[in-house]
């Protein structure tokens, strides 16, 4: 083994030649010294020989040829491949879950020889989690080598003091980062010795790591045993017939997917005779860092168990009982305590409906920790679950659910949710960090441009005591879910959650004065008649976290009428003055426009909207979303939809191309309706759908043609169309039928519309 030799490969400048060579010379180096280690050390070792082998090799010769691809090269340029080698000795015994048990490797960024346990963050994690898991992670760390070094896997690399490590993991959870480690030896290339030398210095290390080894082998064991739980539910996706308070209802479930990563999801619906009453999902956390399962019924998380206990329970010799503790976390309003109302409540309705419940638990089924599966059928679990997360849902006014009985109808609630603060599930803590919130955003199945990201923050952000963007575009190409999607992740939640701190406002043509938004006293009533924004605005000014309010399709009224006191407030720092009755107590007299609200307007311009004035333009940063971007759309949608639809997307994407040339193309959410009904359309009897083309056909002339209008601007589009339809969807179809008509129109009357 030349050392010299491997730190010059290693340090190679041009990327392709560095690899080749790497992958050719470097690697089986490695190779042989893990075989030579295996085969002197197996006997002492006898678990060495049941590891399986992962090695570089493969990025090495991908990295290879993309470097020689001019399309990929200059991407190549100044990549770190190659500048080190490794192979490591891989547990894959347990459940869908792999160890790194031991890695030898060549740094030439470091000019080390490492041998080392790689890991990720989470084993760790799960150290601070509690007091007692970081006193035996002390312990640990109090029995590991001296000699033992301790690196974060990260660009900075730096190293750890054994003292140091737990308040490092603390600080990066607050962080939100998930950095890995490398924990073991390292060499100096000039220190590096002779082979039968580094042998023995591996057997060293391999024997010092053992607390190290055996803490990661305990925790992926669970982590094992979680996923198979999980695994069991997942597997199940047929039918489920249910019934709730004398109503027949159905289960449906999609098949799971991933949804992030470690973020797994299983959605279902819940149908009366083929109506969707209730969306819902399976949301399964597999590292959070325990493995968290969530159900959620229209976007609130009604049900959260942590699953460690329930698969790692060996106590008892026979399937141990899962037994769901629930608890209602609801802001107290007038003095009375929703909370105990809504858990009393709740939980008679689950005895109500055959559940066993013991205090504030109620039983969902019982697991065999030695078999692996549940002594109930899958289908059984996943009823009981769904059941109590509708009947939560219902109990706190997120969705209603009929009753057969009218008798029960008395147990409906009098509170509006609407004067209730959002469920509580866990704590919202707000990060406004970009690199964060572009992480979090990163994982979204939404299609937004990294540059649009960070312009939208900028302009969110940039003024510390004003807070207001106008979000102009065709309608459909995502304005309010970036501002939702924007706001989840400021608050690292999934782009799909229902945030507390979110409000999405619609705006009505009726607004003439502000008291639209801030409310008004009335005379008649004696009260103070509150609005869904002097709502947000109190709840941001009591807690202090920021606050999103989405004003949707605000030019629908004159902006200026309606908003004039809101900006009037926020640029002269004077307060709003509200009322001035002294028995009012729910609703200050004024009040002021606090820094941490964030208020952000759409728009669309056409006949039904006003136009935007000065006075308002100067205090907002306007930004304009007109890109649709066809091929993240399509790589983020449901993968049945791509399965089924694949000649209807191919014309899809042809009309988009062709009326992107005159901004007359369309956005996400037509896009999206189109697909839902095509795949619905595919899902029937052959006797009975439509063939694709005409289903194309026909939502392009439901969806597409209706806003296609304009003078002889658009003479040239519609002879494109024309052309493009006769071709791809037939000389008979509906669409080239209307687009023939407009173009009479126009050479008529100079002006066209899809309307007669």
């Amino acid at each position: 083994m030349n050392i010299k030799r491997i730190e010059e490969l290693l340090a190679i400048p041009e990327t392709s030649e560095r690899c080749e060579r790497v992958h050719d010379e470097v690697q089986p180096v490695l190779l042989q010294l893990m075989d030579a280690f295996r085969a002197q050390y197996g006997g002492l070792a006898p678990e060495l020989q049941g590891y399986q082998v992962h090695t570089y090799e493969m990025t090495l010769r991908t990295t290879m040829h993309d470097a020689r691809n001019p399309k990929y090269a200059p991407k190549k340029q100044d990549t770190d491949i190659g500048k080190r080698a490794f192979i490591e000795l891989v547990d894959k015994s347990l459940f869908q879950t792999e160890i790194g048990v031991l890695r030898l490797e060549f740094n030439g960024l470091e000019k080390q020889f490492k041998i080392i346990i790689p890991s990720s963050f989470y084993p760790f994690w799960v150290a601070v989690r509690s007091q007692s898991n970081e006193k035996g992670f002390v312990d640990l760390l109090e029995k590991l080598d001296p000699e033992i070094r301790i690196q974060v896997a990260d660009k900075e690399g730096q190293f750890l003091a054994k003292d140091e490590w737990i308040t490092y993991l603390q600080k990066a959870v607050d962080d939100k980062r998930r950095p890995w480690f490398h924990i073991g030896i390292l060499i100096p290339f000039a220190e590096v010795a002779s082979e039968a030398e580094l042998m023995e210095s591996i057997w060293e290390t391999y024997t010092k790591l053992q607390p190290i080894r055996e803490y990661i082998q305990r925790e992926a064991e669970q982590h094992a045993l979680s996923l198979k739980v999980l695994s069991l539910l997942n597997e199940h996706h047929d039918d489920i017939p249910l019934t709730l308070y004398g109503k027949t209802y159905d289960i449906k479930f999609e098949e799971a997917y991933d949804y992030k990563s470690n973020n797994r999801r299983q959605k279902f619906g819940l149908y009366e005779k083929g109506q969707l009453v209730a969306d819902g999902m399976f949301d399964q956390y597999l590292r959070d860092p325990y493995e968290v399962l969530g159900i959620f019924v229209n976007g609130y998380g009604h049900i959260y168990t942590n699953l460690r206990q329930l698969s790692t329970e060996t106590q008892y010799p026979f399937p141990w009982p899962w037994y769901i503790t629930k608890s209602f976390r609801y802001h107290k309003q007038d003095g009375k305590d929703i909370n105990k109302e809504y858990q009393l409540k709740a939980f008679e309705a689950l005895a109500a409906h055959d559940f066993e419940v013991r205090d504030t638990s109620f039983y969902v089924g019982s697991y065999d920790t030695v078999l692996g599966r549940f002594k109930e059928s899958a289908a059984e679990v996943k009823k009981v679950f769904v059941a109590a997360a509708l009947l939560f849902a219902d109990i706190s006014q997120m969705i209603t659910l009929p009753r057969i009985d009218a008798a029960s109808t008395q147990n409906s609630q009098e509170e509006s949710l609407e004067d209730l603060a959002e469920i509580m599930e866990e704590a919202y803590e707000h990060n406004f960090d970009l690199s964060v919130i572009m992480a979090n955003i990163g994982d979204s199945e939404l299609t937004y441009s990294p540059s649009i990201i960070r312009d939208f923050h900028l302009n969110l952000v940039s003024l510390e005591d004003k807070h207001f963007v106008i979000l102009n575009g065709i309608s459909g190409t995502g304005k309010t879910q970036l501002c939702l999607l924007y706001a989840n992740a400021v608050y690292g939640q999934p782009r799909d959650h229902i945030n507390p701190y979110v409000k999405v406002i619609p705006v009505r043509p009726d607004w003439t004065d502000s008291t639209a938004l801030f409310g008004y006293y009335s005379a008649l009533e004696k009260r103070y008649v509150r609005t869904p924004f002097l709502n947000a605005l109190l709840q941001a000014i009591h807690e202090g976290k920021p606050m999103f309010i989405v004003l949707d399709e605000m030019n629908l009224a004159r902006v200026e009428y309606y908003l004039s006191d809101y900006l009037s407030a926020v640029e002269s720092k004077q307060p709003v003055q509200l009322h001035t009755e002294e028995h009012v107590t729910d609703v200050p007299q004024v009040l002021h426009i606090p820094n941490n609200l964030y208020v952000i307007g759409t728009i669309n311009v056409d006949e039904t909207t006003h136009s935007i004035s000065d006075k308002v333009l100067d205090r907002a940063f306007v930004m304009t979303l007109t890109d649709v971007d066809l091929d993240s759309f399509w790589n983020g949608t449901n993968p049945k939809y791509k399965s089924a639809l694949a000649q209807e997307w191919g014309l899809l994407q042809e009309l988009h191309g062709k009326l992107h040339q005159y901004d007359l193309h369309f956005g996400y959410r037509t896009l999206n309706e189109m697909i839902r009904k095509l795949y619905v359309n595919a899902q029937l009897d052959p006797g009975i759908r439509m063939e694709p083309v005409e289903a194309v056909d026909r939502v392009v002339a439901e969806k597409v043609l209706p806003k296609i209008r304009g003078d002889e601007r658009i003479a040239p589009l519609l002879l494109l169309l024309n052309d493009w339809m006769k071709a791809s969807l037939g000389e008979g179809s509906e669409s080239l039928r209307h687009v023939k008509r407009m173009r009479e129109e126009l050479d008529r009357y100079g002006a066209a519309q899809f309307w007669r």
